[in-house]
Protein backbone atom coordinates (compact mmCIF):
# COMPACT_ATOMS: atom_id res chain seq x y z
CA UNK A 1 0.00 0.00 0.00
CA UNK A 2 1.51 3.18 -0.91
CA UNK A 3 1.96 6.06 1.91
CA UNK A 4 -0.83 8.09 0.39
CA UNK A 5 -3.27 5.19 0.79
CA UNK A 6 -3.12 5.85 4.65
CA UNK A 7 -5.32 8.51 6.86
CA UNK A 8 -3.80 10.30 9.31
CA UNK A 9 -5.47 7.94 11.77
CA UNK A 10 -3.93 4.98 9.74
CA UNK A 11 -7.27 3.64 8.88
CA UNK A 12 -7.74 3.00 5.11
CA UNK A 13 -9.33 5.72 2.83
CA UNK A 14 -12.36 4.55 0.60
CA UNK A 15 -10.76 2.92 -2.54
CA UNK A 16 -7.72 1.71 -1.57
CA UNK A 17 -6.80 -1.36 0.83
CA UNK A 18 -10.57 -2.60 0.57
CA UNK A 19 -9.86 -5.83 2.29
CA UNK A 20 -10.89 -5.90 5.31
CA UNK A 21 -13.65 -4.02 7.89
CA UNK A 22 -14.17 -4.69 11.69
CA UNK A 23 -17.87 -5.65 12.93
CA UNK A 24 -18.26 -4.91 16.25
CA UNK A 25 -21.13 -7.43 17.58
CA UNK A 26 -23.89 -5.12 20.25
CA UNK A 27 -26.69 -8.16 20.15
CA UNK A 28 -25.66 -9.25 24.18
CA UNK A 29 -26.26 -5.45 24.83
CA UNK A 30 -28.14 -3.75 22.37
CA UNK A 31 -29.72 -6.79 21.39
CA UNK A 32 -31.07 -7.91 24.68
CA UNK A 33 -31.59 -4.46 26.71
CA UNK A 34 -35.67 -4.40 24.95
CA UNK A 35 -36.78 -7.73 26.24
CA UNK A 36 -38.77 -8.41 28.56
CA UNK A 37 -37.46 -11.56 29.64
CA UNK A 38 -34.56 -11.75 31.62
CA UNK A 39 -32.05 -13.93 29.94
CA UNK A 40 -30.04 -16.39 32.54
CA UNK A 41 -26.49 -15.84 33.25
CA UNK A 42 -25.21 -18.64 31.72
CA UNK A 43 -26.83 -18.26 28.80
CA UNK A 44 -25.72 -15.02 27.90
CA UNK A 45 -22.29 -16.34 28.10
CA UNK A 46 -22.52 -19.34 26.00
CA UNK A 47 -23.93 -17.05 23.47
CA UNK A 48 -20.77 -14.74 23.89
CA UNK A 49 -18.63 -16.99 23.08
CA UNK A 50 -20.50 -18.60 20.58
CA UNK A 51 -20.17 -15.08 19.11
CA UNK A 52 -16.27 -15.32 19.60
CA UNK A 53 -16.42 -18.65 18.06
CA UNK A 54 -18.49 -17.07 15.01
CA UNK A 55 -15.09 -14.95 13.90
CA UNK A 56 -16.35 -11.69 15.88
CA UNK A 57 -13.28 -10.19 17.94
CA UNK A 58 -15.26 -7.12 19.29
CA UNK A 59 -17.99 -7.97 21.23
CA UNK A 60 -20.21 -5.88 23.34
CA UNK A 61 -21.54 -7.77 26.40
CA UNK A 62 -24.03 -5.25 28.11
CA UNK A 63 -23.89 -2.32 29.78
CA UNK A 64 -23.80 -0.85 33.27
CA UNK A 65 -26.47 0.68 33.89
CA UNK A 66 -28.90 0.76 36.99
CA UNK A 67 -30.95 -2.56 37.16
CA UNK A 68 -34.29 -0.79 38.07
CA UNK A 69 -33.63 0.90 34.77
CA UNK A 70 -32.42 -2.45 32.27
CA UNK A 71 -33.30 -5.05 34.58
CA UNK A 72 -31.75 -7.74 31.85
CA UNK A 73 -28.19 -5.87 32.93
CA UNK A 74 -28.21 -6.61 36.54
CA UNK A 75 -26.27 -9.47 36.43
CA UNK A 76 -23.61 -8.36 34.17
CA UNK A 77 -20.52 -8.13 36.25
CA UNK A 78 -20.96 -11.98 36.45
CA UNK A 79 -21.27 -11.75 33.01
CA UNK A 80 -18.05 -10.23 32.11
CA UNK A 81 -16.18 -12.35 34.69
CA UNK A 82 -17.94 -15.44 32.92
CA UNK A 83 -16.02 -14.26 29.26
CA UNK A 84 -13.03 -12.26 30.55
CA UNK A 85 -10.92 -15.59 29.47
CA UNK A 86 -11.67 -15.20 25.70
CA UNK A 87 -8.55 -14.52 24.09
CA UNK A 88 -8.24 -12.27 21.28
CA UNK A 89 -11.42 -10.64 21.65
CA UNK A 90 -11.92 -6.87 22.91
CA UNK A 91 -14.83 -7.12 25.58
CA UNK A 92 -16.47 -3.41 25.33
CA UNK A 93 -19.57 -2.45 27.40
CA UNK A 94 -21.58 0.50 27.38
CA UNK A 95 -21.78 3.21 30.44
CA UNK A 96 -23.72 5.51 31.03
CA UNK A 97 -22.25 7.72 33.84
CA UNK A 98 -18.90 7.78 36.58
CA UNK A 99 -20.19 5.07 38.25
CA UNK A 100 -21.01 2.70 35.13
CA UNK A 101 -17.17 3.48 34.36
CA UNK A 102 -16.11 2.56 37.73
CA UNK A 103 -17.68 -0.74 37.51
CA UNK A 104 -16.27 -1.47 33.89
CA UNK A 105 -13.18 -1.05 35.25
CA UNK A 106 -13.42 -3.25 38.06
CA UNK A 107 -14.90 -5.71 36.07
CA UNK A 108 -11.93 -5.60 33.52
CA UNK A 109 -13.63 -4.47 30.77
CA UNK A 110 -11.46 -3.80 27.60
CA UNK A 111 -13.59 -0.78 26.09
CA UNK A 112 -15.62 1.76 27.65
CA UNK A 113 -18.09 2.79 25.06
CA UNK A 114 -19.64 5.64 26.69
CA UNK A 115 -22.73 7.53 24.91
CA UNK A 116 -24.82 10.43 24.82
CA UNK A 117 -27.27 11.96 22.49
CA UNK A 118 -26.17 14.94 20.23
CA UNK A 119 -30.40 15.48 20.47
CA UNK A 120 -30.79 17.85 24.13
CA UNK A 121 -34.10 16.08 24.31
CA UNK A 122 -32.98 12.22 24.12
CA UNK A 123 -30.30 12.99 26.10
CA UNK A 124 -32.45 14.07 28.59
CA UNK A 125 -35.29 11.76 28.56
CA UNK A 126 -32.59 8.26 28.04
CA UNK A 127 -29.34 9.52 30.45
CA UNK A 128 -31.43 12.64 32.65
CA UNK A 129 -29.00 15.05 32.02
CA UNK A 130 -28.03 17.18 29.09
CA UNK A 131 -25.09 16.45 26.63
CA UNK A 132 -23.49 19.30 28.68
CA UNK A 133 -23.35 17.14 31.49
CA UNK A 134 -22.63 14.14 29.77
CA UNK A 135 -19.32 15.89 28.18
CA UNK A 136 -18.40 16.76 32.17
CA UNK A 137 -19.14 12.79 33.29
CA UNK A 138 -16.61 11.60 30.05
CA UNK A 139 -13.63 14.39 31.44
CA UNK A 140 -14.01 13.21 34.59
CA UNK A 141 -14.02 9.36 33.34
CA UNK A 142 -10.84 10.19 31.39
CA UNK A 143 -9.27 12.31 33.65
CA UNK A 144 -10.54 9.81 37.08
CA UNK A 145 -11.66 6.70 36.45
CA UNK A 146 -8.76 5.34 33.33
CA UNK A 147 -5.53 6.06 34.54
CA UNK A 148 -3.90 3.21 36.48
CA UNK A 149 -6.15 0.64 34.28
CA UNK A 150 -5.93 -0.83 30.56
CA UNK A 151 -9.38 0.02 29.51
CA UNK A 152 -9.90 2.20 26.40
CA UNK A 153 -12.72 4.48 25.90
CA UNK A 154 -14.85 4.80 22.82
CA UNK A 155 -17.68 7.57 22.96
CA UNK A 156 -21.14 6.68 20.58
CA UNK A 157 -22.89 9.91 19.55
CA UNK A 158 -26.65 9.02 19.50
CA UNK A 159 -29.27 10.69 17.37
CA UNK A 160 -26.44 11.79 15.05
CA UNK A 161 -29.04 11.24 12.13
CA UNK A 162 -32.16 12.09 13.69
CA UNK A 163 -34.12 12.20 17.16
CA UNK A 164 -37.69 10.92 18.00
CA UNK A 165 -38.95 14.29 19.51
CA UNK A 166 -36.73 16.79 17.65
CA UNK A 167 -36.33 15.25 14.22
CA UNK A 168 -33.50 15.70 11.46
CA UNK A 169 -29.99 16.29 13.21
CA UNK A 170 -28.08 18.88 11.40
CA UNK A 171 -24.80 17.93 10.62
CA UNK A 172 -23.44 21.00 11.81
CA UNK A 173 -24.56 19.73 15.31
CA UNK A 174 -23.12 16.58 15.41
CA UNK A 175 -19.72 18.26 14.16
CA UNK A 176 -20.04 20.35 17.24
CA UNK A 177 -20.02 17.45 19.07
CA UNK A 178 -17.44 15.68 17.56
CA UNK A 179 -15.06 18.17 17.89
CA UNK A 180 -15.88 18.33 21.99
CA UNK A 181 -15.18 14.90 22.25
CA UNK A 182 -12.30 14.82 20.39
CA UNK A 183 -10.91 17.68 22.55
CA UNK A 184 -11.52 15.61 25.29
CA UNK A 185 -8.65 13.74 23.46
CA UNK A 186 -11.01 10.59 22.33
CA UNK A 187 -9.50 9.04 19.77
CA UNK A 188 -12.40 6.36 18.30
CA UNK A 189 -16.40 7.78 17.97
CA UNK A 190 -19.13 5.87 16.62
CA UNK A 191 -21.93 7.76 14.67
CA UNK A 192 -25.30 6.11 15.83
CA UNK A 193 -28.82 6.35 13.85
CA UNK A 194 -30.42 5.86 16.78
CA UNK A 195 -33.85 5.18 15.18
CA UNK A 196 -33.13 4.44 11.87
CA UNK A 197 -34.34 7.55 9.99
CA UNK A 198 -30.84 7.73 8.24
CA UNK A 199 -30.45 7.86 4.18
CA UNK A 200 -27.73 6.89 2.11
CA UNK A 201 -26.95 10.32 0.96
CA UNK A 202 -27.13 11.43 4.07
CA UNK A 203 -24.58 8.90 5.57
CA UNK A 204 -22.02 9.35 3.07
CA UNK A 205 -21.79 13.06 3.20
CA UNK A 206 -21.98 12.90 7.13
CA UNK A 207 -19.42 10.46 7.25
CA UNK A 208 -16.93 12.49 4.65
CA UNK A 209 -17.63 15.67 6.71
CA UNK A 210 -16.67 14.03 9.56
CA UNK A 211 -13.93 12.25 8.52
CA UNK A 212 -12.49 15.53 6.33
CA UNK A 213 -12.79 17.84 9.76
CA UNK A 214 -11.25 14.94 12.41
CA UNK A 215 -8.79 12.43 10.15
CA UNK A 216 -7.30 12.37 13.94
CA UNK A 217 -10.44 10.50 14.90
CA UNK A 218 -11.69 6.64 13.98
CA UNK A 219 -15.10 6.95 13.12
CA UNK A 220 -17.29 3.89 13.00
CA UNK A 221 -21.14 3.73 12.40
CA UNK A 222 -24.21 2.42 14.39
CA UNK A 223 -27.14 1.65 12.14
CA UNK A 224 -30.79 -0.11 13.20
CA UNK A 225 -32.61 -0.93 10.40
CA UNK A 226 -36.37 0.77 11.19
CA UNK A 227 -37.04 1.64 8.01
CA UNK A 228 -35.32 -0.99 6.07
CA UNK A 229 -32.14 1.66 4.94
CA UNK A 230 -29.38 0.21 7.50
CA UNK A 231 -28.13 -2.05 4.64
CA UNK A 232 -27.73 0.43 1.99
CA UNK A 233 -26.30 3.13 4.36
CA UNK A 234 -23.68 0.73 5.53
CA UNK A 235 -22.45 0.32 2.29
CA UNK A 236 -22.41 4.41 1.65
CA UNK A 237 -20.70 4.92 5.07
CA UNK A 238 -17.49 2.42 3.75
CA UNK A 239 -17.68 4.18 0.36
CA UNK A 240 -16.53 7.19 2.17
CA UNK A 241 -13.97 5.33 4.12
CA UNK A 242 -15.64 4.51 7.37
CA UNK A 243 -14.38 0.50 8.23
CA UNK A 244 -15.62 -0.22 11.32
CA UNK A 245 -19.60 -0.84 11.85
CA UNK A 246 -21.77 -2.34 14.76
CA UNK A 247 -24.25 -4.75 13.94
CA UNK A 248 -26.59 -7.22 16.36
CA UNK A 249 -27.30 -10.76 15.96
CA UNK A 250 -30.31 -11.32 14.06
CA UNK A 251 -31.14 -7.54 13.99
CA UNK A 252 -32.56 -7.77 17.49
CA UNK A 253 -32.43 -4.25 19.46
CA UNK A 254 -33.96 -0.67 19.62
CA UNK A 255 -33.50 1.72 22.29
CA UNK A 256 -36.05 1.74 25.58
CA UNK A 257 -35.72 5.55 25.11
CA UNK A 258 -36.32 5.92 21.67
CA UNK A 259 -40.38 5.46 20.08
CA UNK A 260 -40.40 3.61 17.38
CA UNK A 261 -36.84 2.59 17.32
CA UNK A 262 -36.48 -1.35 16.22
CA UNK A 263 -33.96 -3.34 15.92
CA UNK A 264 -30.09 -3.20 14.81
CA UNK A 265 -28.56 -3.84 11.62
CA UNK A 266 -28.05 -7.78 11.38
CA UNK A 267 -24.58 -8.88 12.07
CA UNK A 268 -25.04 -11.62 9.32
CA UNK A 269 -26.72 -9.29 6.86
CA UNK A 270 -23.63 -7.03 7.31
CA UNK A 271 -21.01 -9.95 6.93
CA UNK A 272 -22.74 -11.09 3.91
CA UNK A 273 -22.94 -7.69 2.25
CA UNK A 274 -19.20 -7.27 2.60
CA UNK A 275 -18.00 -11.00 1.80
CA UNK A 276 -19.98 -10.76 -1.42
CA UNK A 277 -18.39 -7.73 -2.58
CA UNK A 278 -14.85 -9.30 -1.34
CA UNK A 279 -14.14 -7.52 1.67
CA UNK A 280 -13.21 -9.47 4.71
CA UNK A 281 -14.79 -9.40 7.88
CA UNK A 282 -12.93 -12.31 9.47
CA UNK A 283 -16.69 -14.12 10.53
CA UNK A 284 -18.26 -17.51 9.99
CA UNK A 285 -21.80 -17.05 8.06
CA UNK A 286 -22.73 -20.64 9.26
CA UNK A 287 -22.02 -20.45 12.79
CA UNK A 288 -23.80 -16.92 13.40
CA UNK A 289 -27.00 -18.71 11.93
CA UNK A 290 -26.16 -21.19 14.36
CA UNK A 291 -25.72 -18.70 17.12
CA UNK A 292 -28.69 -17.47 15.85
CA UNK A 293 -30.49 -20.46 16.37
CA UNK A 294 -29.56 -21.01 19.86
CA UNK A 295 -31.26 -17.55 20.26
CA UNK A 296 -34.25 -19.14 19.39
CA UNK A 297 -33.70 -22.33 21.28
CA UNK A 298 -32.82 -19.55 24.40
CA UNK A 299 -36.10 -17.09 23.78
CA UNK A 300 -38.60 -19.04 22.74
CA UNK A 301 -41.62 -17.27 20.14
CA UNK A 302 -38.30 -14.93 19.11
CA UNK A 303 -38.26 -13.26 16.02
CA UNK A 304 -35.10 -12.99 14.13
CA UNK A 305 -35.53 -10.28 11.56
CA UNK A 306 -31.99 -10.95 9.50
CA UNK A 307 -32.64 -11.76 5.84
CA UNK A 308 -29.91 -14.59 6.08
CA UNK A 309 -31.87 -16.03 9.32
CA UNK A 310 -34.97 -15.39 6.83
CA UNK A 311 -33.29 -17.02 3.68
CA UNK A 312 -30.44 -19.11 4.26
CA UNK A 313 -26.99 -19.37 2.90
CA UNK A 314 -27.32 -19.51 -1.02
CA UNK A 315 -27.19 -22.93 -2.28
CA UNK A 316 -26.84 -24.01 -5.71
CA UNK A 317 -29.94 -26.45 -6.72
CA UNK A 318 -30.43 -29.51 -8.87
CA UNK A 319 -32.36 -28.83 -11.79
CA UNK A 320 -35.70 -30.20 -11.82
CA UNK A 321 -36.70 -33.19 -14.64
CA UNK A 322 -39.13 -32.84 -16.62
CA UNK A 323 -41.00 -35.57 -19.46
CA UNK A 324 -39.94 -34.02 -22.34
CA UNK A 325 -42.21 -32.52 -24.93
CA UNK A 326 -42.48 -31.21 -28.61
CA UNK A 327 -44.12 -28.47 -29.76
CA UNK A 328 -44.50 -24.53 -28.14
CA UNK A 329 -44.67 -24.70 -24.21
CA UNK A 330 -48.64 -24.30 -23.54
CA UNK A 331 -47.19 -23.27 -19.81
CA UNK A 332 -47.96 -19.54 -18.70
CA UNK A 333 -44.81 -16.97 -17.92
CA UNK A 334 -45.68 -14.58 -15.44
Amino acid sequence: MSADAVAPNGSEIAGVGEARVRICEVGPRDGLQNLVACIPTARKIDLIRRLADAGLKDIQIGAFVNPQAIPQFADIEAVAGGVRDLGGVTLSALVPNVRGARRAVASGIDTLVFFFSVSRSHNLANVRQTPEASLAALEVIRTDVLPGSEATLRVDLATAFGCPFEGRIAAETVLAYVHRVAEAGIGEITLCDTVGVGNPRQTEALARACREAFPEIAFGMHFHDTRGLALANALKAWEAGIRSFDGALGGLGGCPFAPGATGNVATEDLAYLFSEMGIETGLSPEALLAAGGFLRETIPGLALTSALARAGLPVRHPFPEHPATEGPSTRKIR
